[in-house]
């Protein structure tokens, strides 16, 4: 063997043995002794590649490349030194050299179309991907590689099906696991996601993009503790990683936590000064802060990036807050009166001024929130006016939230058509959101349906009850059952819920995060329960989250709302035409739609019960345990009726939460039946064995005609209490006659106004006759706790639509 030869395989073993320096020494005194030879020209950019100086690897391989022109190895090696140098418009060429001489090989072909995917051009480098497939079909890495660059075009069903071939060709590829968990997170898939993620980080547990992706899977499915612990690891092996950098700035403003955000964003922000979004951001973490005059600085210069409308409504609320109303309004109205010279639509500024500056209602005749009955009119105004659908606006979901309750509308005359109107109100408000699109139902056969249950209302009230006992009659062998809630108290209805869940997720505090989490979670169906109870939950079923949604429970009245399909009510609930008052398609079920448990009766006498709420014993009482909301002013004659021919009675309400409630219902009675306002007194209840001990304390309990409370006709069944109710046409008041109509007592139960005042006044003075009523009741009433008829056929309609 030549003194060449032999000192270029010895060089060549300290490469393969990895002593880089040795053999980077042996190939300079080879090119000193043989400076033609092409051989450690190309041994010696081998060892800068893979001590990472490319562009000297570049430059060696370069004058190996012309020495030898028809060597494919060194064309290939010279191309891919020049990739890692960042020189990819020259690494083309070389690729191509390279082909040339080797059209066969379809690693040349995987590389070059890296190289056109690292330059943007998608094109040809699906072009170049496809013809390395031609030639090596089986190749799990270049299916995988053919993946990302059709996930880059933006055809995600194609990139899901490469990713998955490849998969099955070899499951071990960390690309393609980490690839495909990315594909599914962009098609709204967060579940999904998360498996081939997990995968991918016990093959390669320090993986950037997978640690990053399944951090932001987490972040999605509101996991946050998770997120965290993700997102960190990838910034402590990459300081400079800015999707996880920005990940962890959203995670820590959704938990409130505007200091830790603020120190995630400030890198960005210097990089990015002008960015919009990184504006917006820092302004929330600012004003979470308590830095309100920064906060202000910043959605300022967020309007002046660019921000838009977003930007204009954080910064009126901002203001607001801070009590500068002044100021606020002044920004809102230049933005009306702008969008007004530009000839835009204005009503959704228009709306949020009056969301940020709505008094609290003190009209006599109001039983809503005055920006209820705004909305209202303005809904129906805006249908007669265009004859069709107006064309869709857009809001800052986080302003939305500030909405009052809409569920107040039917209170007003005409309620579900004004139901209806606010339903396609909110759907204009809330259409232009940038929240995930819901893949296309799945069958559920073979397997159970994942059904999620909505409610801001998990705790002590008449919904969570109502909720818990859902809950608890469904069949967890055929239902995968998800309760889903934003941020709230908890107690121990909160806990009953949950230990009948397979799975709870609390949501976060921005809405359209949490239409990401739920649409992440892939539920086959998801049932709002009382979607009109509260601003953020309406929001949420304005969206179109799961393939299949339903409401029916909490509120028996129609959502308005054309993204709820089906709307469950007790068959006796609706009188005959009923579907008519419904935007969902009204079904029907047989038995109550009521899961409940007999309430414990009080340990003390009826005469304790009364020292205790101060009664009078000598007087007749009469409760109204309902809220304020409720009593509308139709309802207001028929008590001052009921005070005025029992000239000694006391009636009993509820002392509401808010005080500007008491002080405008009180006003409104005051001013229209003065003569008997003196016999009226609020009395505080802080939780429900409190509300049983008063409900055995008074003679007679009335209730709203305009709105029936399920739970409280089980209480005052339960204990044998007469609840005096008068059913119309709507489910929201026949509730408590269903019940009445399940154990055959219908003496409680009055027909017209006038015979609701008799019904009333003869319980509470004929206290023979109200004795024998009460037996009749506790002796039948067992027949309404524990009904399972309901939900057995709730279950079965829901297992034939998702079948």
């Amino acid at each position: 063997m030549s003194d060449l030869g032999e000192m270029f395989y010895s060089a060549l073993d300290l490469f393969e043995a990895g002593h880089f320096a040795e053999a980077e020494d042996a190939c300079r005194i080879l090119t000193l002794a043989y400076p033609q030879a092409v051989e450690p020209m190309h041994l010696a950019g081998l060892v800068a590649l893979k001590q990472g100086r490319f562009d000297v690897a570049a430059e060696r391989m370069g004058r190996a490349a012309i020495a030898d022109a028809s060597n494919a190895e060194i064309q290939h090696d010279h191309a891919r030194a020049l990739k890692a140098a960042g020189k990819n418009r020259d690494a083309v060429g070389a690729f191509k050299r390279a082909i040339r001489l080797c059209p066969d090989s379809p690693a040349l072909y995987c590389n070059l179309a890296n190289t056109y995917r690292d330059l943007g051009d998608l094109d040809h480098a699906r072009e170049n991907y496809e013809t390395a497939l031609e030639l090596a079909p089986d190749s799990a890495d270049i299916h995988a590689n053919y993946a990302a660059c059709l996930r880059e075009c933006g055809d995600l069903e194609k990139a899901e099906a490469e990713c998955r071939h490849a998969l099955s060709l070899r499951d071990d590829i960390v690309m393609a696991l980490v690839l495909l968990g990315q594909i599914l997170l962009d098609q709204g898939r967060t579940v999904s996601a998360s498996d081939p993620l997990m995968r991918a980080l016990r093959l390669s547990p320090g993986n950037k993009t997978a640690l990053t992706a399944y951090g932001e899977a987490l972040f999605r499915l509101g996991q946050f503790a998770g997120a965290l612990h993700c997102l960190r690891q990838v910034l402590a092996l990459d300081p400079d990683a800015e999707g996880a950098r920005r990940t962890l700035a959203l995670l820590n403003l959704r938990t409130g936590q505007g200091t830790e955000a603020i120190a995630s964003l400030d890198p960005l922000l210097r990089r990015y000064p002008e960015d919009p979004e990184l504006l917006l951001m820092m302004g929330e973490g600012l004003s979470l802060s308590g830095r309100h005059n920064e906060a202000v600085e910043r959605f300022g210069a967020a309007i002046g990036a660019g921000g838009g409308d977003d930007a204009v409504f954080r910064l009126a609320v901002e203001l607001s807050e801070q009590t500068d109303a002044a100021m606020a309004h002044e920004v809102l109205q230049k933005t009306i009166d702008r969008k007004i010279r530009n000839g835009d639509d204005a009503t959704l500024f228009r709306t949020a001024r009056r969301l940020l500056f709505s008094p609290v209602p003190v009209d006599i005749n109001a039983q809503n929130d005055e920006v209820v009955r705004d909305i209202v009119e303005d809904a129906i105004l805006s249908d007669e006016e265009n004859g069709a659908a107006p064309v869709p606006g857009r809001i800052d979901p986080v302003t939305l939230t500030r909405f009052p309750p809409v569920w107040r509308a039917a209170l007003r005359p005409q309620g579900d058509e004004q139901l209806r109107a606010v339903g396609r109100y909110w759907e204009q408000l809330a259409a232009d959101a940038d929240v995930p699109s819901v893949c296309e139902a799945v069958s559920t056969e073979g397997r159970k349906v994942r059904l999620g249950i909505v409610s801001a209302n998990m705790c002590n009230n008449g919904i969570g009850r109502w909720i818990a006992g859902f809950v608890a009659a469904l069949d967890r062998d055929r239902f995968d059952i998800t309760v889903v809630r934003p941020p709230l108290g908890e107690d121990d209805i909160t806990s009953r819920i949950d230990a009948n869940a397979d799975l709870v997720v609390r949501l976060p505090l921005d809405p359209k995060h949490s239409a990401g989490v739920i649409a992440g979670l892939e539920f086959d169906v998801l049932h709002y329960v009382d979607a009109q109870a509260d601003a953020y939950t309406m929001l949420l079923a304005s969206w179109r989250l799961a393939p299949l949604q339903v409401a029916g429970g909490g509120i028996a009245a129609t959502t308005g709302l054309s993204n709820i399909d089906y709307h469950f009510v007790a068959d006796d609930w609706e009188a005959a035409g009923g579907e008519g008052r419904y935007t969902e398609k009204l079904v029907r079920l047989p038995g109550l739609f009521v899961n409940g448990e007999a309430p414990n009766v009080p340990d003390n006498s009826t005469r304790d019960l009364q020292r205790q709420w101060r009664i009078d014993e000598d007087r007749n009482s009469y409760l109204c345990p309902q809220p304020l909301d409720v009593l509308s002013a139709d309802f207001d004659p028929l008590i001052a009726e009921i005070l005025r021919l029992d000239e000694t009675a006391e009636l009993l309400l509820i002392a509401p939460a808010r005080d500007a409630w008491d002080a405008a219902w009180g006003r409104r009675f005051a001013v229209n039946h003065g003569d008997v306002a003196g016999r009226m007194r609020f009395v505080n209840v802080r939780n429900r064995a409190e509300m049983l001990s008063l409900l055995g304390a008074v003679d007679v309990v009335l209730e709203s005609p305009a709105w029936n409370d399920a739970m409280l006709g089980f209480d005052c069944l339960g204990l044998g209490v007469p609840l005096v109710t008068l059913p119309g046409k709507e489910a929201r008041t026949r509730r408590s006659h269903t019940c009445y109509r399940q154990i055959s007592v219908f003496d409680c139960v009055a027909y017209n106004s006038a015979d609701y005042v008799e019904t009333a006044l003869t319980l509470a003075t004929d206290k023979r006759r109200r004795s024998v009523i009460a037996q009749a009741i506790r002796t039948r009433s067992h027949v309404l706790f524990g009904q399972k008829e309901s939900f057995n056929a709730y279950m079965d309609f829901l297992e034939q639509q998702t079948a």
